[in-house]
């Protein structure tokens, strides 16, 4: 906890000041309720016609007739608006998690709230990489630089001291700081502006600006079809109502308005499915490229391991005769854990320096701690330059001596010590012996130095430190990853382990892990790589050691000129860049700053590696829905909009009128909205390699199997309906079969739809109740349109004999052999 005098605010006081003074949050005029959605529902063009048609019954006297299509439009409005409200709902649950975090000092206790929680008067504390949650003043300030562009349009970071105001919205790039928060929402200079966040929007994805072209060319098409057989009624047949009336279906057949309910409901309940999985997903769009990744490149610490550190031994220079945690430490060990200890901060948050820390005060005797007589005046953070910390303490009883204290890789520290050849040897066999178990290694140092007045030295080459030794600390790996990596190995994604750690470590958690270790390259090796080099090396390299996180960005374009989909995770301020250059960019919520946050697609809510692999498995679930769904949506559209359009050509009138349309639209919006999207992932969905990144859903093999299916369908309607009056069957129950037969079609449809890889019997045997609702709802409407006196003289329909019983299930039987042959010569081909 940092150390300010202060306690912040106690539970009652936040009760108050929020009710006094509302959320920390700017009002958003995206934000929308049912009324909005249903406003919104109602102005779509499928509904537009709908009431065109209704208000063409009215004219030609059909009043009933327009009464039950306006009973099933507030029906369909109410079910459609429903469906959209609940995925508004599933994507606004999400939002406060996305939103920027504040760690706030309440009752004593360090508390990491969502940023719209934060109350005037809270006490933030600041670290490097958070965004500033509210307008406040610095009551403690450590090297405190903070980034203003987004007020100021200034590039150059700001220093800020004791007393200076940091703004919401600006992001602390460097150092830390404490500060009492004295505006929040609008009341913020960023609130004042805040207007001009409500006009950013994410961009369109690739599905998005598909599916749009794709419905206005269906639009295109079905509008000049409609002016076409409104003219062949009218102008040959003297049917001018009617044609209108057919006109108006033939729209509402070929608009497949489904295709936007598919993706809001799609990426919104998507959205959702993947946190549960302790993944956020930042931006939906990113659930397109889930299923395309081909290389996750993912950081030791945390995400493999448990980030759970435990100090395992310390082994002084001349001390190997010593064991690695007697009763009783040698005076080398005891020396060597108080360096560690003053090399670290000391309110530690890096699990590192809290297992220093711990071993301190629980094996080493209050006499003998160092860290407590003395005071921090000064620090050396870590830099590109050398990989160490270094910390400058004073003895108040001795002032003008200072201690110093460092901690870092082992061969960054030997490189400021003073050593002989043979004692370099010797320490690098220690660091083998350590790196071999697994154990993280550091090398502490310590030097003396007094100080004659004026600044402190700017490097900490200035100081002649002593090697004291080496610390191994054990980082266990996650008993999940194995498998888990072993599931990406068999989806055909590589996994590549980036790490600060020595290559002989890196080298035995990546065996444990079932990670690849062939060949192993260094940030400094890849220095030295141009980067037509690097993209060679890349290419079978699996473990990448001593990696700053600016090397990071190196990786990703060299992979990505290999044509590789590329995952990456990061937590720091300068994993930003490689994060926002990957394909997907995963940061870690735990330990994660709000730049990383804010750069990636993805956030880690548990620093999990397996949540990783689950998530990509939920993509591809996902994507297959999707394009399951929408080959549904293509197939049932084409003998819908047969049975307008081509019993006109033979000179009989169409076999479906809006009223039979817009049942039929019941069933479809349900069924591609909820039981596509419930559907479970196919078994080899980890078993087949990544979809290409420019796969598109529109292919020519989905359109050939939407149209194939749709075709056999509507063959079988239309022989049904022009074929059955030629066997002196009446129109009334002509049109109860033919109708009744695209119904059930239509279900098996959805039935065989559920999976590529499967049959209809097997599929039958997958659980997925989504399915027996709409067929037990579309069986009760159509037995009631059927046997309902009026609702059966709307439809023109007529009590089906024993004989039309036959003719339908004979009519199925052909549809499933139709669906089936088509699905199993599509296996073939892909084999």
């Amino acid at each position: 906890m940092l150390s300010v005098n202060n306690q912040g605010l106690n539970y009652a006081q936040v009760k108050d000041l929020r009710a006094q003074h509302g959320l920390n949050e700017i009002p958003l005029a995206d934000r929308k309720n049912f009324l909005k959605i249903l406003a919104g529902v109602i102005t779509q063009p499928m509904f537009a016609l709908l009431l065109l048609a209704a208000f063409t019954y009215l004219i030609i006297g059909s009043f009933e007739d327009a009464a039950l299509l306006a009973g099933f439009i507030v029906l369909s409005i109410g079910l459609t608006a429903y469906q959209e409200f609940k995925s508004e709902k599933a994507i606004e649950a999400l939002k406060d998690l996305s939103s920027p975090r504040a760690l706030v000092l309440r009752d004593g206790q360090e508390q990491r709230i969502a940023g719209k929680e934060v109350v005037m008067g809270d006490l933030l504390i600041l670290t490097e990489g958070d965004r500033i949650a509210a307008d406040a003043t610095l009551i403690k300030s450590n090297d405190l630089l903070a980034d203003e562009s987004l007020l100021t349009g200034e590039s150059e970071p700001v220093e800020k001291g004791i007393g200076d105001i940091v703004c919401s919205g600006c992001m602390v790039v460097r150092g830390s700081g404490a500060a009492t928060v004295k505006a929040i929402g609008i009341k913020t200079e960023i609130g004042k502006i805040g207007k001009s966040l409500q006009s950013i929007e994410e961009p369109d994805s690739p599905l998005q600006l598909d599916i749009r072209a794709l419905i206005r060319r269906f639009a295109f098409l079905s509008i000049g079809l409609a002016v076409l057989v409104c003219l062949i009624e009218g102008i040959i047949y003297q049917r001018w109502f009617d044609g209108l009336l057919t006109g108006i279906s033939l729209v509402m057949a070929l608009l497949p308005e489904e295709f936007t309910v598919i993706l809001t409901v799609f990426m919104a309940l998507g959205v959702w499915r993947i946190s549960r999985q302790h993944v956020l997903t930042r931006r939906a769009s990113v659930i397109e490229t889930l299923g395309s990744i081909t290389t996750l490149c993912v950081d030791k610490t945390g995400t493999l391991t448990l980030n759970s550190m435990t100090l395992q031994e310390l082994v002084p220079l001349r001390g190997n005769q010593d064991p690695p945690f007697p009763d009783q430490f040698s005076y080398g060990q005891t020396e060597l854990l108080n360096y560690a200890v003053l090399a670290s901060e000391i309110e530690p948050f890096d699990p590192m320096e809290k297992a220093f820390h711990e071993k301190l005060n629980k094996c080493v005797a209050q006499g003998q701690r160092l860290v407590r007589n003395l005071q921090l005046v000064h620090e050396y953070g870590l830099s590109p330059q050398l990989s160490a910390i270094t910390h400058i303490w004073e003895d108040p009883n001795k002032p003008g001596q200072y201690l110093v204290a460092t901690k870092g890789s082992p061969e960054a520290i030997m490189n400021l010590c003073s050593i002989s050849a043979k004692e370099r040897l010797v320490i690098e066999h220690q660091v083998h012996e350590l790196g071999s178990k697994g154990l993280r290694v550091l090398g502490i140092a310590k030097a003396t130095y007094q100080k004659q007045g004026g600044s402190w030295p700017k490097s900490v080459d200035s100081f002649h430190f002593q090697w004291l030794g080496l610390a191994g600390l054990q980082d266990p790996l996650r008993k999940e990853v194995p498998d888990a990596i072993k599931q990406c190995q068999a989806a055909g994604i590589r996994v590549i382990m980036i790490t600060g750690d020595h290559a002989i470590t890196a080298k035995t958690i990546a065996s444990q892990a079932g990670i690849k270790t062939s060949t192993i390259l260094s940030g400094s090796y890849i220095d030295r790589l141009s980067d037509k080099n690097l993209q060679d090396a890349v290419k079978n390299t699996c473990i990448f050691v001593r990696i700053r996180p600016e090397q990071k960005l190196r990786l990703v374009k060299a992979l990505q000129a290999n044509h590789e989909i590329v995952a990456m995770t990061g937590d720091g301020i300068n994993d930003a860049p490689a994060l926002k250059a990957a394909h997907v960019g995963i940061s870690m919520g735990q330990r994660g700053t709000d730049v990383a946050r804010e750069a990636s697609s993805l956030v880690l809510l548990n620093d999990d590696f397996s949540s990783i692999v689950n998530t990509i498995k939920q993509g591809r679930q996902i994507f297959d829905n999707l394009q399951k769904a929408v080959i549904y949506v293509i197939a049932v559209h084409v003998p819908i909009a047969g049975a307008v359009f081509i019993p006109i050509l033979f000179g009989a009138p169409p076999l479906l009128g809006p009223i039979h349309i817009l049942f039929l639209e019941m069933i479809i919006d349900p069924s591609c909205a909820i039981v596509f999207e419930t559907e479970p992932s196919e078994p080899n969905i980890m078993h087949r390699p990544p979809r290409q990144l420019d796969y598109r859903i529109f292919s020519l093999e989905n359109l050939s199997i939407a149209l194939l299916q749709g075709i056999g369908l509507m063959t079988i309607v239309l022989a049904l309906y022009l074929g059955l009056p030629e066997l002196h069957i009446s129109k009334e129950l002509t049109n109860t079969i033919a109708f009744s037969g695209l119904v059930i079609g239509n279900l098996l449809l959805v039935i065989v739809s559920r999976s590529k890889q499967i049959y209809f019997f097997s599929i039958l045997r997958n659980h997925n109740i989504a399915q027996y609702w709409i067929i037990g709802i579309t069986a009760t409407l159509l037995s009631l349109f059927i046997s309902v006196p009026f609702l059966r003289e709307r439809f023109q329909f007529t009590s089906l004999s024993f004989e039309g019983i036959w003719i339908l299930l004979a009519s199925a039987g052909l549809a499933l052999i139709w669906y089936e042959t088509i699905k199993f010569l599509n296996q073939l081909r892909t084999r």
